[in-house]
């Protein structure tokens, strides 16, 4: 359109005039400027586009796509302005080829003029905002930028430009190689910033409310910690603040509410490691990345924690770990953990141990030691219970039986401490359906193992297993008077033959095994630090099989008038003084109720007896 329009002017003889017209007479690139006019409306919506453009491409620092635009769009003007920044060099004079094709000398030798000469460009009114922007932004000039910056990070570039231009001239003039007195020398204003943190305090209090704004993001104040060096101080307040809310200090923070903030620290810290920096104390940046490790666990994203754990150190590795695996009960999930521990070589074995643990300590508080026979729980099993249960598979699934069943021991005895006798059930229902009682069958039937042998397959030792098998004891012991319960349940009023076979061959079952339990369930060989728990289950849970026995017997008159004069005979096993069974009837404060017990079953027994209970 102005190429029309100037043609049109030359033909209508208007074209010789010198009067100022509002279309430039020539199409040359400086026209506008020497001309003081303006080229169509059409043409500069155009041109402010390109400009923009070209602006946008300077800041991002892709100079190549900018000069290549240029030179498509005929802008051969700003492309030799862009050649200027090219530094001086001779291969001949410098020494030194770095381009075999460069044989000659290329560059800019008078930077402080062509820096001028940008400058006064950038000043320029008739010139549009985005091409003295341009101009600006090549020689360092902060206004021309700032008024067509709007974002944190331009208006950063702009300045940190600004003071680089600004040491540059003062260097300049400080070693004479140009005048900055002289008159003739357009004057290149300084930097009224000496440092980037003076710019970082600037910025923060720049007249712009979208600048201020975004100077208090907390992204900002990482960038700016990481182009002033001060990344330590980032990576200890982050610890401080993440260490904050899991000690319950404060509720929440911007790093847990955000969890993009975690990850670019995390990410920050090994791309630092990775490079070589110190990203301040170890001890913080191994936190931070701990805390990444878990808040993956806690956002369902454990798939992609083992590549993040296997950049820590061993111990620190083992904690955020086995933070992950604490939660995991999913059978398809464990196994691909364990694939993914093997594939970063990670000590899954260790960690499975912390694992184990770290739930045992998260419910610690949850099991306290029952006092009375009257709060044992046959029926409930709390989400807590299930979890600890479930724990345990971990070993299962890495073959340690060794730990299996020290951890199961120690599970057992906090379920029966704490009354929790259905979750010990569960917790037995649910090792028995693992491997565990096929190994540990094999490997008490053979005896011929030698101990390099026993290491490696981690087999338990023969203590542990005693306890355990006495845990498992007592569970098919309650167990037998459960399927007691429900046989007798069927019983019809008139009898049943059939019934009642199926019901003795229940009680000859349930007799024998009680017994047994009654006058030998951990009686001896136990750890020193056991004894005592060790004593109080057995308070709890022989008289409550006694109790349970009398009870199975005296329903068995049912099926036969033997069994209530069995019951009645049991009173030599609790008599006795080598087994102390009424001893721990006393101290369980059971004896009064097993008392009136026998004198039930002796009038049943007396009943049926031509002699009483007493026979001659």
């Amino acid at each position: 359109m102005t190429r029309a329009q100037v043609k049109q002017k030359k033909m209508s003889g208007f074209g010789v005039s010198t009067a100022t017209t509002a279309i430039v007479r020539t199409l040359d690139p400086d026209a506008p400027l020497r001309e003081n006019a303006s080229i169509h409306s059409e043409d500069a919506e155009f041109d402010r586009a390109l400009f923009r453009h070209v602006f946008g491409l300077l800041q991002s620092g892709d100079y190549e796509a900018a000069q290549q635009v240029c030179e498509t769009t005929g802008n051969y003007t700003i492309t030799a302005a862009m050649n200027g920044m090219v530094e001086y060099r001779d291969p001949v004079l410098d020494g030194v080829v770095l381009n075999p094709e460069e044989t000659i000398a290329r560059g800019t030798k008078r930077k402080a003029l062509w820096r001028r000469m940008c400058l006064r460009l950038a000043r320029a009114p008739q010139a549009d905002k985005y091409e003295r922007a341009i101009y600006g932004l090549l020689c360092g000039d902060l206004d021309s930028v700032l008024f067509v910056s709007e974002s944190w990070e331009a208006h950063l570039l702009a300045y940190v430009q600004h003071l680089a231009a600004s040491e540059i001239e003062t260097y300049l003039g400080s070693n004479d190689r140009i005048n900055l007195a002289s008159q003739e020398l357009l004057a290149f204003p300084q930097s009224q910033a000496s440092t980037i943190s003076d710019i970082l305090n600037v910025l923060s209090r720049s007249p712009s409310p979208i600048v201020r704004a975004q100077s208090e993001h907390p992204l900002r104040h990482i960038q700016g910690g990481i182009i002033t060096n001060v990344v330590a101080k980032i990576m200890q307040d982050a610890r401080q603040k993440l260490e904050s809310v899991r000690d319950e200090i404060e509720d929440s923070n911007i790093l847990m509410d955000d969890s993009y903030l975690l990850r670019f620290l995390a990410h920050l810290a090994l791309f630092l490691k990775s490079i070589g920096v110190d990203a301040g104390g170890n001890e913080d940046a191994v936190a931070v990345l701990k805390f990444y490790v878990e808040d993956l666990a806690i956002c369902d994203k454990g798939h992609l924690a083992p590549l993040y754990v296997a950049q820590l150190p061993e111990e620190a590795a083992i904690e955020a770990y086995s933070f992950l695996l604490a939660d995991i009960s999913d059978p398809k999930k464990r196994a691909e953990q364990f694939a993914l521990a093997d594939k970063f070589d990670l000590d899954i074995l260790n960690t499975l141990r912390r694992t184990i643990q770290r739930v045992f300590d998260e419910h610690e508080d949850e099991y306290p030691a029952i006092e009375s026979h009257t709060e044992l729980d046959l029926t409930n099993e709390s989400p807590a219970d299930q979890q600890l249960s479930n724990s345990l598979l971990w070993f299962v699934d890495a073959r340690m039986w060794d730990d299996v069943v020290d951890s199961a021991n120690a599970l057992y005895l906090r379920f029966l401490l704490s009354g929790k006798v259905k979750s010990a059930e569960n917790l037995h229902a649910q090792l028995a359906n693992s491997q565990l009682y096929d190994v540990l069958n094999d490997f008490e039937e053979q005896v011929d193992y030698s101990m390099a042998e026993i290491e490696d397959a981690h087999f338990p030792g023969t203590k542990s297993r005693a306890e355990f098998r006495q845990y498992e004891g007592l569970i098919l012991g309650v167990g037998l008077i459960r399927m007691w319960d429900a046989v007798y349940t069927e019983k019809v009023l008139d009898g049943d033959r059939a019934w009642r076979l199926k019901a003795k061959d229940v009680i000859d079952r349930v007799k024998p095994a009680l017994v047994d339990l009654i006058c030998g369930w951990m009686t001896g060989g136990f750890e020193a630090d056991k004894v005592d728990a060790i004593h109080r289950l057995r308070v709890l849970y022989i008289p409550y099989l006694l109790l349970e026995l009398h009870r199975v017997l005296q329903q068995g008159q049912a099926v036969h008038k033997s069994y209530p004069k069995d019951a009645l005979e049991m009173v030599n096993l609790v008599a006795s003084e080598e087994l102390g069974i009424y001893k721990l009837l006393l101290e369980g404060e059971r004896l009064d109720e097993y008392l009136v017990d026998i004198a039930s079953v002796s009038l049943v027994v007396g009943a049926d007896s031509q002699n009483g209970i007493w026979r001659v």
